[in-house]
C-alpha cells in the first residue's frame, strides 16, 4: 500500500527519488504522471496517502491541488509565488528540484510532517496585526504555535515548555528590555537547543547587531518579505533538528534506544544534587539478564539480542517517562526514578521483573523464559557513583539467592 502520491511526469526521476524516501523512510511511492491519473487515485484511494509530492508543472495554477492532505510542491525552476505557498494551507513547503540537500530535506519535511512531533515555536510580538498573521503562516505547516506578549510572559512558556524548538521575538520588545530576554534565554538554551530569530527595524541596524551579539540565531527585517520569512524559519528549524537528532544519537544505546551509560552519569548527577537538597527523592535499581551468556551461546547472539531488547521494552513500558532508563553494559540496565513512595519501589520493580518472566520468546518449535535479577535502594547516599555500587550490591546477592528476584534496601531518603 502506498504512502505517498507523487506526481512527476519524469518516470526515471520519479524512481530514483521513490527509491530514496523507500530508503530513508520506509515509505512507497504511488508515482503518477498526470493530474486526471492523480484525482483518480486520490478519489479511489484517498484515505490512504499521508503526504503528496507535486511537481508544480503538473498544476501550475494550485500549489495545493488536495486540500486535505500534506502536500510538498517541487517549483522546478518555474516562478513561484510566495503567497499562494503561504496560503495554501497544507503546503509543508516547496523545494526547486531533486538535488541532494533538496532530497534531504525533503525527506525531512516528511519525516516532520508525518512521524515526528511537531516543532514548537515560541513567537513574542505585541502589535496584534504582526502576531496573528505569522501564527496564520505558521499554524498548518506542521508547528505548534505559542505566543507572548511580553518578555516575562515569554519566560514563564520556556519554563513550563521545555520542547520549544524556536522563538520569534519582536526586535522592539529585546531592545525595550536591553537584550535580557534573550542573554536569559542562552543562559538557559544553546543555540543548538533553541533558535532565537528577530524581528529587527529595517533602518535599525544597531538593533540587528545587538540581537546577534547579544545571542540570537538570525534577524529578519520588519516588515518582512513572506517568502524570507517562511525560509529562514525553515532554515533554522532544520539546524536545531540536525543537532538534536544527533545528540541523541549519541547519547542512546543503539540497540534498545534506552540511555547509554554516559548519558545516565550526566542526567543522573543533575537530578542528584536536587536529591541533596531535598529537592526530590531517589530511588535506583541495578537490573541484569540472567545467563544472558548461555542463551547466546546456545541460541546465538541475534536471539540474545532479542532478549536484551525485550528487557528494554519491559523496562519502558512499565516505568515513566520521568524515570531514567539506561543500559549499563551486555546484560545490565540501570534505572534511577525520582519521588517513588517508601514502600512503592519494592513492588515497582517487581511488577518489572515479573512482567520480564512472564514474556516468553518464541523459538522454533517452544519458547525461552527470560528472567531479570534486580537490586534497588532508596536509600541516601553521598554520591550517585555510591547509589549504583550499592545497588549493585543488591544485585550480587539476588544472583547468590537464585537469580529471578528483588533484593531491596529501602530506607529514609
Amino acid at each position: 500500500m502506498a504512502n505517498i502520491l507523487f506526481l512527476e511526469h519524469d518516470p526515471f526521476l520519479a524512481e530514483f527519488v521513490a527509491d530514496y524516501i523507500h530508503e530513508h523512510l520506509s515509505l512507497e511511492c504511488k508515482i503518477v504522471s498526470t493530474m486526471d491519473a492523480a484525482r483518480k487515485h486520490h478519489g479511489e484511494d484517498g484515505n490512504q496517502y499521508q503526504a503528496i509530492i507535486l511537481n508544480l508543472a503538473l498544476s501550475p495554477d494550485n500549489y495545493a491541488p488536495f486540500d486535505t492532505i500534506p502536500t510538498i510542491t517541487i517549483t522546478g525552476g518555474r516562478p513561484t509565488s510566495a503567497k499562494k505557498v503561504a496560503f495554501a494551507r497544507n503546503v509543508l513547503d516547496y523545494i526547486p528540484d531533486y538535488s541532494g540537500h533538496n532530497l534531504e530535506y525533503m525527506v525531512r519535511l516528511l519525516k516532520r510532517g508525518l512521524f515526528g512531533n511537531p516543532s514548537t515555536i515560541l513567537i513574542v510580538e505585541d502589535e496584534p496585526a504582526y502576531l496573528n498573521f505569522m501564527r496564520y503562516l505558521l499554524a498548518d505547516k506542521g508547528y505548534t504555535i505559542i505566543t507572548a506578549k511580553t518578555a516575562g510572559a515569554a519566560l514563564e512558556h520556556l519554563q513550563n515548555e521545555p520542547d520549544i524548538s524556536m522563538m520569534i521575538v519582536d526586535g522592539a520588545i529585546c531592545e525595550k528590555n536591553e537584550y535580557d530576554l534573550i542573554r536569559t534565554v542562552r543562559d538557559i538554551y544553546s543555540k543548538n537547543q533553541l533558535s532565537i530569530i528577530a524581528l529587527c527595524d529595517t533602518l535599525n541596524a544597531n538593533q540587528r547587531i545587538s540581537v546577534l551579539r547579544n545571542g540570537g540565531s538570525d534577524c529578519i527585517d520588519k516588515p518582512f518579505r513572506v517568502e524570507e520569512f517562511q525560509a529562514r524559519i525553515m532554515l533554522n528549524l532544520q539546524l536545531v533538528e540536525v543537532v538534536r537528532e544527533l545528540t541523541d544519537r549519541a547519547n542512546r544505546d543503539f540497540l534498545t534506544r534506552l540511555y547509554n551509560r554516559y548519558y545516565f552519569y550526566e542526567i543522573g548527577r543533575k537530578l542528584f544534587e536536587n536529591y541533596k537538597r531535598g529537592v526530590l527523592r531517589l530511588t535506583l535499581a541495578m537490573i541484569d539478564i540472567d545467563h544472558l551468556k548461555t542463551i547466546n551461546d546456545t541460541h546465538g547472539h541475534l536471539f540474545g539480542d532479542r532478549a536484551i531488547k525485550m528487557v528494554a521494552d519491559k523496562l519502558s513500558a512499565g516505568l515513566r517517562t520521568t524515570d531514567v532508563i539506561a543500559r549499563f553494559g551486555g546484560e545490565e540496565f540501570c534505572v534511577l526514578c525520582t519521588n517513588v513512595g517508601e514502600d512503592a519501589a519494592g513492588q515497582l520493580f517487581e511488577r518489572m521483573r515479573r512482567s520480564v518472566a512472564e514474556s516468553p520468546l518464541p523459538l522454533q518449535n517452544s519458547e525461552l523464559r527470560v528472567t531479570v535479577s534486580i537490586g534497588v535502594t532508596s536509600r541516601r547516599y553521598e554520591s550517585l557513583e555510591e547509589m549504583i555500587h550499592k545497588a549493585d550490591q543488591l544485585l550480587y546477592q539476588a544472583k547468590q539467592a537464585g537469580r529471578n528476584i528483588v533484593v531491596e534496601d529501602a530506607g529514609t531518603s
